[in-house]
Formats: structure tokens, C-alpha cells, sequence
């Protein structure tokens, strides 16, 4: 097997769980959907591998691509979707239970957010995306993102408290 093709597949290995989880995120819990679209996007990746730039983050790459897709994705549904960034929203918690119905919470909260807020949240909560990372694939800052982040995450926190 290639050098290029071990690489690829390390990656696949890597990614395919955080990529089908971007996807099951943004189509309402579809898992067919969900998977359908990570084997598209990681076919589209490997059919374009030799383009990847070493320098960059292949984890930006590959996301780029998957937003991209998800993007098409959408237009091809006919659904009116804004698709934008996200942040990392820690918060500890007392045990796994408490944990997941907390985090089921903040979602629902989240999907309520303006579409560039929502997707901001998702991609660095979520999706574990670093500032930098989110910048990479919108081709934006990262000083913009970072202040997105936060700004969505003010915003969040607003409903949060309201709904208290």
C-alpha cells in the first residue's frame, strides 16, 4: 500500500467518528443521513488527498470539506440554512447523568441561536475544533473567531439564565 494511502487511512481512522458526529448534528439526528454524508466527504478527501497541504491541519481540511458538502447538502434539500463557526462551552459536572441532560439542554438552547452563532458553538463544542482550526476552514481571523465565540457564547448564556 502507498505511504499516501497509510496516511489517508490513519486520518480516516482518526476523524470518521468526529466528521459523522458533525453531520448527525446539523440533520436532525439522522443517522443514515449522517453516515451517508461522512462517506461521501471522506471519498471526496481521498480522491483529492495529493492537493493537501501538509502544513495545514488536516483536521481544518477535512472539516472544510465536510462543511462544504453539508452546504450542498442543504441546497440540494431546498432547506434555507446559514452555516458559520462555533466554541468549546466546558462546563463540569457532577456526574455522567447530569452531564447528558445538561448537554441535551445547552443543544436545544443552541439550535435556537442565529444560524452563525449556532454553527460557532457547534463546530468548537461539538465538533472540538480549536480557534485557530475554525479560522483555517472559514478563512477568517483568528481574532474574528475568537470574538464570535464569544459573543455567541454571551448570547447563549443570556437564554440559559432567562429560561432558569
Amino acid at each position: 500500500m502507498a505511504v499516501n494511502n497509510r496516511l489517508f487511512l490513519r486520518y480516516y481512522d482518526e476523524y470518521k467518528d468526529k466528521i459523522y458526529t458533525f453531520f448527525l448534528y446539523r440533520v436532525n439526528f439522522n443517522r443514515e443521513q449522517a453516515e451517508d454524508l461522512t462517506a461521501d466527504v471522506f471519498l471526496k478527501a481521498f480522491r483529492k488527498f495529493d492537493t493537501f497541504e501538509r502544513a495545514r491541519s488536516f483536521q481544518a481540511w477535512i472539516y472544510t470539506i465536510a462543511r462544504n458538502h453539508l452546504c450542498n447538502y442543504y441546497r440540494s434539500q431546498k432547506w434555507e440554512v446559514e452555516i458559520t463557526k462555533a466554541q468549546n462551552i466546558g462546563v463540569e459536572f457532577k456526574s455522567q447523568w447530569e452531564a447528558s441532560l445538561e448537554l441535551e439542554r445547552v443543544i436545544k438552547y443552541i439550535w435556537r441561536l442565529e444560524p452563525y452563532y449556532k454553527e460557532v458553538l457547534l463546530l468548537r463544542f461539538v465538533d472540538g475544533l480549536t480557534n485557530s482550526e475554525i479560522a483555517q476552514m472559514l478563512d477568517k481571523e483568528q481574532g474574528a473567531v475568537r470574538t464570535q465565540v464569544s459573543r455567541a457564547l454571551q448570547v447563549l448564556r443570556e437564554q440559559l439564565e432567562e429560561f432558569r
